[in-house]
């Protein structure tokens, strides 16, 4: 039904109505044909106006906002405009609603396909190294090497060094495959910080001592308790000392200090290494992101790149920030800090978009 026909049956409905009215009142027939055509006319101009120049005006305004969205305008780009009825308002206030969650649902997909993608590049590329190194020794053993005892060793030895290399880079890439997809639960509680260091210190102890590198935290203080996941911190702090350890010089240092401040603990590990350039700074934390591959060739010193990563995205989960200092020849400063308490109480909850008619 269009709007032409729809105004000529209100028009008449009422029409008909005010005659009855009138009819049973005892108005004369005469007055009664005037009254009644009358009527038909002004409720039909008034109704036209009405439909006209309010609902559908509103409702052209809706179709235009539509329109934008389906040429995929962003929402903050599209013009304000004012509506006539409240029922329009709202309907166009939740289409704005509605166009942020699909836009954010598709940055999620887009997001993912790319994680996916460059998941595969980046497999594909490291898985390749470790293989083709184990394969050359197993095959030179197998085209007869396997009869000299000293070779059959050392080439054994290397080809476990790197099915050992090739088994931490898979688990890592399937644990930092889960953290960036968001598929981890942080079991969070209260513990001690201090006392978490210095369990993870003596770990260190004696790997420190084998390329004599000494580990050391600051006396105070003595105790810091802070609400975080125990078994994810302990994993971001063991990755920041051991790369602390891997690129130190000879008889240096691994320096941890903890910082308990008012709602929050700091905690510093500094090394006397080798350092990081400016320019790499903001890159350390990439997947497979290398400052220096000549420097995963020392002895002892086999990086697969994901540490940091790994670092950053397990301490997100706990809104909490990786920051980094370093001088080349001086040594670096990793920093992040920990909520002594639940976030909850220190803040109140935001409140969440909701739809008024959908």
């Amino acid at each position: 039904m269009n709007k032409y026909l729809l105004t000529l049956v209100i028009a008449l409905i009422t029409s008909i109505i005010i005659t009855l009215l009138l009819y049973s009142a005892g108005v004369s027939q005469k007055l009664l044909i005037v009254i009644a055509g009358s009527s038909f006319a002004i409720n039909g101009l008034v109704f036209w106006l009405a439909i006209e120049y309010v609902v559908l005006r509103d409702v052209s305004k809706i179709k235009d906002t539509l329109s934008y969205y389906l040429r995929g305008i962003k929402t903050e780009d599209i013009p304000e405009t004012e509506f006539n009825l409240d029922v329009t308002k709202k309907i166009n206030r939740d289409l704005h609603v509605l166009q942020k969650r699909k836009n954010k649902e598709i940055l999620k997909l887009h997001t993912r396909a790319n994680f996916r993608s460059q998941f595969i590049t980046d497999i594909s590329h490291e898985l390749k190294t470790p293989i083709f190194a184990a394969q050359g020794y197993v095959h030179t053993l197998l085209d007869g090497a396997v009869d000299d005892d000293e070779v059959r060793y050392k080439f054994l030895k290397k080809s476990a060094n790197n099915l050992d290399f090739l088994d931490k880079l898979v688990k890592d890439l399937l644990e930092l495959s889960q953290i960036e997809t968001g598929n981890i639960v942080l079991m969070n509680d209260h513990f001690d910080l201090v006392k978490l260091v210095d369990e993870i210190i003596d770990d260190f102890e004696q790997q420190a001592s084998a390329v004599n590198v000494t580990i050391k935290r600051s006396k105070k203080p003595p105790i810091s308790i802070v609400f975080a996941d125990f078994v994810r911190i302990r994993q971001v702090i063991q990755n920041l000392i051991s790369n602390g350890i891997k690129y130190n010089k000879v008889g240096g240092k691994v320096r941890i200090k903890i910082i308990d401040k008012d709602d929050c603990v700091e905690v510093q590990i500094a090394d006397t290494g080798v350092g990081i350039p400016a320019e790499d700074l903001t890159q350390i934390f990439k997947r497979f992101y290398r400052v220096d591959k000549s420097r995963t060739k020392i002895k002892n010193r086999a990086s697969n790149g994901l540490g940091l990563a790994i670092v950053k995205h397990l301490l997100g989960a706990h809104n909490a920030t990786v920051s980094v200092k370093s001088k080349i020849g001086k040594g670096s400063v990793f920093s992040f800090s920990l909520q002594k308490d639940k976030p909850l109480l220190h803040g109140q909850r935001t409140k969440t978009e909701e739809l008024d008619i959908i």
